[in-house]
């Protein structure tokens, strides 16, 4: 009886094919990254509208009024903890305070939520007093005779930018409320002259971790922001800031950090 003979692959057969794979998978990994990254920008947009739902409710609970910044920090993701009280009545909950794009306020979590050793007992904070920073910006004027500087304008801008107030705005379709978290720390050398990704704060004082944009391209290019409006619309906004004659970003607001939106 003969025996077939069977051929199996040569070295070079074999290279020729790992290399082949390669050069797929280099192709197919951009893709794949640009597609979860989509994803993470529809359910960030989600989430932000959820947020100016919150705002309208409370406003429909209180005379019209939006929750007042200055019971909680200073920076625009600063909410007090009677706010955050009330927003997870609304149907919010802990991880819808917090961009999926964001790597940062998702792997060091605890610190952005329970901020300044607030007790979380899994369902509330145990104290109404403090405030947690989430991951989200909310431009809302502070409580008279307080207030805030302008909103920067930018070329583009087709009307001011306001800090809000009331649930009466007018406008509401062009009033922005809640907006991703893009930051700055200024840094020479870069492309917009900050770095969008190691940002210093009340987090790293006490805890060494920094605070981050989100939807970064890299460290010290953001790809661009979710923004909510009043009336409830969500609209992506690619990042194209006007630039000051060194080529640095103009901040829509500065305190502390510069915040871009």
């Amino acid at each position: 009886m003969k025996v077939k003979k069977t051929r199996g692959f040569t070295l070079i057969e074999l290279l020729v094919v790992i290399a082949i794979i390669a050069i797929l998978m280099s192709i197919l990994m951009p893709a794949l990254s640009r597609v979860r990254e989509q994803a993470r920008q529809k359910s960030c947009a989600t989430r932000l509208r959820q947020h100016v739902y919150a705002l309208t409710m409370y406003g429909d609970e209180n005379q019209t009024k939006l929750p007042l910044p200055n019971t909680a920090g200073g920076w625009l993701q600063d909410v007090a903890i009677n706010t955050v009280h009330f927003m997870l009545r609304t149907g919010l909950t802990r991880p819808m305070f917090y961009c999926p794009s964001n790597a940062n306020h998702q792997k060091y979590n605890d610190y952005f939520w329970k901020f300044n050793n607030q007790t979380w007992n899994g369902n509330r904070f145990t104290t109404e007093t403090g405030f947690i920073v989430a991951g989200y910006c909310y431009l809302l004027e502070l409580t008279p005779p307080n207030k805030r500087p302008d909103i920067v304008r930018y070329q583009t801008d087709t009307e001011k930018r306001v800090w809000l107030k009331s649930t009466l705005e007018p406008h509401p379709a062009t009033r922005e409320a809640v907006v991703d978290s893009i930051m700055g720390n200024a840094m020479a050398g870069t492309k917009y002259g900050f770095n969008f990704h190691d940002v210093p704060g009340g987090i790293y004082t006490q805890y060494g971790v920094y605070d981050s944009s989100s939807h970064l391209k890299n460290d010290y290019e953001p790809a661009g922001s979710n923004i909510g409006f009043m009336d409830a619309h969500v609209e992506w906004r690619k990042f194209e800031p006007d630039v000051d004659g060194n080529g640095t970003a103009v901040a829509r607001y500065t305190l502390g950090r510069a915040f871009f939106w």
